[in-house]
């Protein structure tokens, strides 16, 4: 495998170009191609953590819509030092599994 050395600016890159992916490990920057989630086949239980992820995402997205209680979420999760997005989804996982469903059920 060749290796590079990224100059400064490059380091930072990451995301996808052309059928190629950019990951950042321990090792280093690695350049692979973009797998082929074509023939996947989902198990149950990742279909449901996906659907829950899903979930929490809208309601990420409505919380950030109503201006006073992102203004809330924006103010706590810089005195914990995570992101928004972490804080309110996780937020709502919990209360999802705590009423073992949707909170919003």
């Amino acid at each position: 495998m060749a290796k590079l050395t990224l100059n400064s600016a490059l380091k930072q890159l990451q995301g996808t170009i052309d059928g190629l992916v950019i990951k950042h490990t321990r090792h280093g920057p690695v350049l692979c191609r973009r797998p082929d989630m074509s023939r996947v086949r989902w198990s149950p239980a990742q279909l449901a953590h996906r659907q829950r992820m899903q979930a929490a995402a809208a309601h990420y997205r409505e919380v950030m819509a109503d201006p006073g209680r992102a203004a809330r979420c924006v103010a706590r999760a810089r005195k914990l030092k995570v992101p928004v997005s972490s804080l309110v989804m996780g937020e709502y996982l919990k209360t999802a599994s705590a009423a073992g469903g949707s909170p919003d059920s």
